[in-house]
């Protein structure tokens, strides 16, 4: 399959991260936590006034296609800010680790805007950004952020749309994903994360990615009040739902061919 000339995509997203890396740095009023899922995004604002979220994520996966890219170790850093007037900046970039498959790297970033916060914790919060993949070419992103904050627990859900500037890909893309935990001592938080992508193949046979996976698995987010070190583990079975026979080089946390399972930690410091 002939490929589009992707010198210009690249360039722009390349550039769009790297400014939002930029605004991240000089967020000098900006208050923002770490994430307290591993796959799910919220705009929840820290407790202590921290500035900065920088995170760094580590995830191994068997039987993994090059959907994914890499059937081994994948890393991650990323960073958030609330940058006032409820926006939220997420940037993050990653490198796979993949022994035959070789090297590759992703460059992401997304502009959140909190349209609900209530007193209850109720949350909602919509906004977009632009990825460059592991293959180089752009894709625009699209997410909704909808969930509550209690006083010991948790339940956030993203809605993500996709729309990638290379032939061979779907119109849209459509990934969802889950988490709930529970405060179950003063920094030990248990808890489920859920994850769907490429929802789309559900009711399209011809879905490029190779079809609908799920992920489900129990989680484990470790908070200390008044630290700003924070850690999360996720782990579970990845089930190919439905199956296409086209493939193509999107980035998916999962991306599995067959039935398999992946493991992420993540590890966090508030500044």
């Amino acid at each position: 399959m002939d490929r589009p000339r992707r010198g210009a995509p690249r360039i722009v997203v390349v550039r769009a991260v790297a400014a939002a890396l930029v605004a991240l740095a000089s967020a000098a009023s900006a208050r923002a936590q770490v994430q307290p899922f591993v796959f799910t995004v919220t705009t929840l604002p820290a407790a202590d006034g921290s500035r900065l979220g920088v995170r760094y994520d580590a995830g191994y996966a068997e039987r993994t296609a090059p959907v994914f890219g890499y059937d081994g170790l994948e890393q991650r850093l990323a960073a958030q800010a609330a940058l006032g007037a409820g926006f939220t900046l997420v940037a993050e970039a990653g490198v796979g680790l993949g022994g035959d498959n070789g090297t590759g790297s992703v460059l992401e970033a997304e502009l959140l805007k909190d349209v609900l916060a209530t007193v209850s914790g109720l949350r909602i919060a919509v906004g977009g950004g632009v990825r460059r993949e592991w293959s180089g070419s752009a894709t625009l992103l699209a997410r909704a952020s909808l969930g509550r904050a209690g006083e010991r627990s948790l339940l956030f859900g993203n809605l993500r749309l996709e729309k990638a500037f290379e032939t061979g890909r779907d119109a849209v893309d459509l990934i969802t994903s889950l988490g709930w935990n529970y405060r179950v001592g003063g920094a030990l938080q248990l808890g489920v994360e859920a994850l769907g992508e490429d929802l789309e193949g559900f009711w399209d046979p011809q879905e490029a990615e190779g079809g609908a996976r799920l992920f489900v698995g129990p989680s484990v987010h470790w908070a200390p009040p008044g630290r700003k070190l924070q850690a999360s583990l996720a782990g579970g079975p990845i089930v190919h739902a439905t199956r296409s026979p086209r493939t193509s080089d999107a980035s998916r946390p999962l991306g599995a061919s067959a039935n398999g399972w992946s493991v992420r930690a993540s590890l966090g410091w508030a500044f």
